[in-house]
């Protein structure tokens, strides 16, 4: 082979990489069987292959099979999609300059998945892909927690006298339409108080699935898909949130344009469309 061939060869290579900008999406069929939930858009689009990084900033490298590349090939809704609740109206039009995309998520029929919902919709999605679906184990109103385990095996919450406790109730089940059950009834049996008690996380250990979350009535949770690093060290993230009433999962723009937020924990708070700043001492990973 002559010199020139491989280096028109080398060259070719080189093109074709920065061709594809996210090498690690998965196929098509790969995708249904990650996110096998009913979505209303009939091809694959994935968040990555989208919402590029800022030019000199780089995608933190993920593992195979780990919860930060699952939610980084998220499925997006068509671009001009807009936002819409459950019941069908919308509630940002894909003109406005807080969004950037709309994954496709079902919300249900019912006022329930909300803003902290939809990020325990996810992490219990990814659980259940994942084949452990038994290590879904998220707070619960009455104090403590409350696993799929114990839903599948038909117990649920009773109250005796000013405790609770989890009594046989239910026939056992498993399967997929079980697990989203399940997952239903947590969202109506907790809200943000109840998930400011995940563990804390400094902000040099950020990673993509941790939320920020202050409770209240209303609180309020955005959780980060992605994660990229510029040359000067300095993190990047993409926020996606729910909201009340219970709607579409969408990932959120900054003023100025971009869907990638400045991760600097010099800075006291952190400032989102459509909320008041979080603090740093907001940021909260599952447990489980």
């Amino acid at each position: 082979m002559s010199k020139l061939t491989i280096i028109v060869s080398l060259l070719t290579l080189a093109v074709d990489a920065a061709a594809d900008p996210c090498p690690d999406a998965p196929t098509t069929s790969e995708a249904a069987k990650m996110y096998p939930w009913q979505r209303r858009h009939q091809g694959y689009d994935s968040l990555a292959c989208r919402l590029l990084p800022p030019r000199g900033c780089a995608r933190l490298e993920t593992k195979k099979g780990s919860y930060a590349r699952w939610l980084r090939h998220l499925p997006l809704l068509p671009a001009g999609t807009g936002v819409h609740s459950y019941k069908g109206a919308l509630i940002l039009p894909a003109s406005s300059p807080a969004l950037a995309a709309v994954v496709d998520l079902d919300t249900g029929n019912r006022d329930r998945q909300q803003c902290a919902d939809t990020i325990m919709r996810l992490r219990g999605e990814y659980l259940h892909h994942r084949g452990r679906p038994d290590g879904t184990r998220f707070l619960w109103a009455g104090g403590r927690r409350f696993g799929y385990r114990e839903w599948s095996r038909g117990l649920r919450p009773v109250k005796e006298g000013r405790r609770w406790e989890f009594r046989p109730k239910a026939r056992p089940a498993r399967g997929y339409h079980s697990f989203r059950r399940y997952l239903g009834f947590m969202f109506s049996w907790t809200g943000t108080l109840h998930q400011m008690g995940e563990p804390r996380v400094k902000p040099e250990q950020i990673q993509a699935g941790d939320f920020l979350i202050q409770g209240g009535s209303p609180g309020h949770a955005v959780v980060l898909l992605d994660l990229c690093r510029d040359g000067a060290g300095k993190l990047r993230g993409l926020i996606g949130q729910g909201f009340m009433p219970a709607q579409d999962l969408h990932v959120l723009r900054r003023g100025s344009g971009t869907p990638w937020f400045e991760l600097d924990p010099e800075q006291p708070t952190l400032s989102t469309p459509l909320w008041r700043p979080f603090r740093w001492s907001d940021l909260r990973r599952f447990r489980y």
